[in-house]
């Protein structure tokens, strides 16, 4: 095994490593948080992807990562948040076995909630990421130097209550990467079904756009996901989710799968 320092990779391979920071999950929720009120989200993910169609080397990419979200309301319409994601990754072809650890993903945002109801609610947010030290994360994106900034619009609306609960939400937004990045246009939607008192089903799609515009040796990929999950509510303080993400179309990306479970806590 060898250390993240000598890592060396070739193009299907660093395409790999160079997942969007936009393409993965945004989890601001167009309703904002109440005044006061905490979410904190701590999660365990792995992924895996093998790179026998992009790298020459053949082999496979591996990470478990442990992620950590946070919201706070700062007023009735306005919620800021954050997330930071650590963890180690390992690159294993015909050349031998690399890894890594570290910070591979970090980001805050704010965000501002201009329409609320009953059926529906509307929110804008602004997100900044900072480069991070971690070279061979899933979601690597912030290595390339400089920072991310975001500008997106989020929608939901509550389109049934009985017999059981159905919710929509769609974001899309544009994301400036200000290092060597390609900018990236990044649409998420969700469909939620509560079908009793503690079960949640959710069905997510993210998808990410490259500009194609990168510099250098920036980044340059599209990718498409989706993302089924359960959460089961022990109570309004306490839940737990677990699935799976799948990578299902892509450009100049080695497809993956990620499984994951996670703990929310609402204070």
């Amino acid at each position: 095994m060898r250390s993240g320092a000598a890592i060396k990779l070739s193009g299907g391979a660093i395409a790999l490593l160079l997942l969007a920071f936009a393409g993965g999950p945004a989890l601001a929720s167009p309703w904002a948080r109440l005044d006061g009120e905490i979410l904190v989200i701590s999660g365990m993910n792995y992924f895996r992807s093998d790179l026998s169609s992009q790298d020459p080397n053949g082999g496979f990419f591996e990470s478990l990562e442990n992620d950590t979200y946070l919201e706070f309301g700062l007023t009735e319409d306005i919620t800021i948040g954050g997330k930071a994601i650590y963890g180690t990754s390992w690159l294993t072809n015909s050349v031998g076995t690399f890894s890594d650890s570290g910070f591979s993903e970090v980001e805050g945002y704010a965000q501002y909630q201009f329409l609320r109801t009953m059926k529906h609610a509307a929110s804008v947010k602004l997100s900044a990421g900072k480069p991070a030290a971690f070279q061979s994360g899933a979601r690597t994106s912030l290595s390339a130097g400089g920072a991310d900034l975001e500008l997106a619009g989020l929608y939901g609306r509550n389109v049934m209550f009985e017999p059981f609960k159905v919710f929509v939400a769609a974001e899309a937004g544009f994301r400036k990467r200000l290092g060597d990045n390609a900018d990236v246009i990044r649409a998420q939607t969700t469909i939620g079904i509560e079908p009793g008192k503690h079960w949640v089903l959710l069905l997510e799609s993210f998808t990410a756009v490259s500009l194609r515009n990168e510099r250098d040796d920036g980044a340059d990929y599209d990718i498409v996901k989706i993302k089924p999950s359960v959460v089961y509510r022990f109570n309004r303080r306490w839940a737990v989710q677990a699935g799976v993400t799948e990578e299902i179309a892509d450009r100049n990306l080695a497809r993956g799968r990620t499984y994951f479970i996670g703990l929310w806590s609402a204070f």
